[in-house]
């Protein structure tokens, strides 16, 4: 050793500044610590994890989730350089399992090396969510009606769709506990029970938005909850007095609805073959539909007059034809009875 380098004041070593050096003052810091133990808690019925910040909802496999677990349990000392950790997981249970590590780093231009043994314990207990869901429980109910009339299948089909469309837009925004509880069908439409009003108000403005008609809120007080009042709403959702489909009498001449959107109504002009679209409040009469047209055999046309048959019965009758309409004989048709006039539809 050159007199003039500077040494170590504590083992005699090198040292470049004359301070402890590296081999020392690694030798005097816990350079690593691991967590004894870590606990995972997961819902067995839609695998959602809870951490310090409650429930969310999580895809992730068993193996990754403790991989992170065992990592998250590893505290390593500030000043550690290009570490590297090696982790064995060995699953001794269902709730159980031992992730052994073996960590690898640079300390003061030091190697070091270490190992611990970390246990993963699985706690397994229902969300939120599914604790609501499971146990029935509601906040609102969509009730689906129509005008005058009851909630076609189609209708009804329809407006599921959309509940669930809603439930799962609210869902990947974070609302966990927006969630369609059940679907009852009754005799005059539909009813969606829902997790949360927010959902139940959603729900509501997509069916008017997307199908017509209107909705009304009608709470009723169920209680009370550190002082704050408790409400269940009934959201009252109705349909157009008209569904596709329908044939109207409107502005003196007769439609067959094509759809309804918002406030308005369109129809298709059985006189011209012109599409029309309407306020919903313009005065109108109910004819029929189409799904109840009596069906009849076109025999022969001749100019605006078509000669029809039934085919059940073999009664002929002549009908005028729009003149828009390319009707052939062969071709099978539907006609609608009002009072005295008949229309091919």
């Amino acid at each position: 050793m050159d007199l003039q380098e500077a040494i170590c004041p504590k083992c005699g070593g090198p040292s470049p500044t004359g301070d402890i050096c590296g081999k020392c003052r690694a030798s005097d810091i816990e350079w690593f610590t691991c967590d004894g133990r870590v606990r995972l808690v997961r819902c067995p019925n839609c695998n959602s994890m809870r951490d310090n910040n409650g429930w969310n909802d999580c895809e992730r496999s068993r193996e990754d989730l403790e991989y992170e677990a065992a990592i998250s349990a590893i505290h390593l000392f500030q000043d550690v350089q290009k570490p590297e950790i090696s982790i064995k997981l060995e699953e001794n249970s269902k709730n159980r399992t031992f992730a052994h590590i073996s960590i690898t780093g640079l300390l003061y231009n030091e190697p070091r090396e270490g190992a611990c043994t970390v246990e993963i314990l699985w706690q397994f207990d229902s969300c939120d969510r599914c604790s609501r869901y499971h146990g029935n429980y509601w906040q609102g109910v969509v009730q689906l009606r129509a005008d005058g009339r009851k909630a076609t299948p189609e209708e009804q089909e329809r407006a599921k769709r959309i509940a669930y469309q809603a439930e799962e837009e609210l869902q990947l925004q974070g609302d966990r506990l927006s969630f369609v509880t059940r679907m009852e069908e009754g005799r005059e439409g539909l009813d969606i029970i829902v997790g949360t009003q927010t959902l139940g108000e959603k729900i509501s403005r997509d069916i008017t938005r997307r199908m017509g008609g209107k909705f009304s809120l009608h709470p009723t007080l169920v209680g009370e909850k550190e002082g704050k009042k408790l409400f269940r709403i009934t959201y009252a959702v109705r349909l157009p007095r008209y569904t596709k489909g329908d044939i109207i009498f409107i502005r003196n001449t007769y439609g067959e609805i094509l759809g309804a959107e918002g406030k308005t109504i369109s129809y298709l002009d059985l006189a011209s073959g012109i599409p029309r679209t309407v306020p919903e409040s313009t005065q109108s009469r109910y004819v029929g539909s189409v799904r109840d047209g009596i069906p009849m055999l076109v025999i022969y046309q001749d100019g605006e007059m078509l000669g029809l048959m039934n085919e059940e019965t073999g009664k002929t009758e002549e009908v005028p034809v729009q003149s828009w309409r390319t009707i052939v004989s062969g071709e099978r048709v539907h006609i609608i009875r009002d009072e005295d006039r008949v229309l091919v539809v």
